[in-house]
């Protein structure tokens, strides 16, 4: 017997949910507060996912001057974690939207695992779908509403599931660093996998503010041919690692992100 009832909408990110929440859907829109692009996996769909939030932490304890980003990211990740949950156990449909991103992959691999085999799951894919795209990456949150308006989801097969499923438990296994595409297949890098850009543009552009270094390196990102979208928050993460390893300087400013740099 299928679940029955309004499905739930999942999608990445506040910003694609309150896109969303415009188009008067049938149903609620939960914002899915994670980003499995990168990071170890091993435990990400448990209750008590001690080694994904020590991940986190690192991240979040590596900007000092936003005291509060891991409470407020473990308020959100909680929230959106216990809401999912229960429409697992409670078998409601499901709605998943989804751009071509590594994280959204990941995020509905996860789904088709987690969920029971007579729980329905629906895709709402954007690739080809919409006219809003950057060098081939396709995100919610890049859409216009009008756009996503007319689309219709799919129903996901029990084979589409297992194939799914059975990725999900290989990222599990594997995933350690961040991971990118190339040639439609996911890959997995050290977790130092832009360092060495970031040294090279410090090299290039002098001593500047971190913001800038990250803003640059995520725009050169976005240009590639097939266009990587990474966080700022990782980016500052590498920026204080190598602080750490005596390899650039960061110094601290009174309102914001240090500046960097080079030695």
């Amino acid at each position: 017997m299928t679940s029955s009832g309004q499905a739930l909408h999942v999608v990445q990110g506040d910003a694609a949910a309150a896109l969303l929440r415009q188009l008067a859907l049938a149903g609620e829109v939960l914002a899915f507060a994670e980003d499995f692009s990168h990071g170890p996996l091993a435990d990400a769909d448990t209750m008590d996912p001690q080694l994904r939030m020590a991940w986190w932490n690192r991240i979040w304890w590596s900007q000092p001057w936003w005291p509060d980003i891991d409470q407020q990211f473990q308020l959100a990740w909680w929230q959106c974690r216990k809401r999912l949950f229960r429409a697992l156990s409670e078998r409601q449909p499901l709605c998943i939207w989804l751009g071509n991103t590594v994280h959204d992959q990941l995020m509905l691999a996860m789904l088709a695992a987690n969920a029971h085999a007579d729980q329905l799951l629906m895709v709402q894919e954007l690739a080809g779908q919409v006219t809003s795209c950057h060098n081939g990456c396709y995100a919610v949150a890049m859409c216009h509403a009008a756009e996503l308006q007319p689309l219709s989801a799919r129903l996901l097969p029990a084979a589409e599931r297992a194939r799914l499923a059975a990725t999900w438990s290989h990222w599990q296994q594997h995933a350690q660093g961040w991971r990118g595409q190339m040639n439609g297949q996911l890959h997995d890098y050290p977790a130092d996998h832009f360092d060495a850009r970031l040294l090279a543009l410090l090299r290039q552009e002098g001593a500047q503010p971190a913001a800038r270094l990250v803003g640059l390196l995520m725009g050169q990102l976005m240009a590639q041919p097939i266009a990587e979208l990474v966080g700022d928050s990782y980016l500052f993460w590498r920026l204080a690692a190598l602080a750490e390893s005596g390899r650039l300087l960061l110094e601290p400013q009174p309102d914001g992100p240090p500046r960097v740099l080079p030695l």
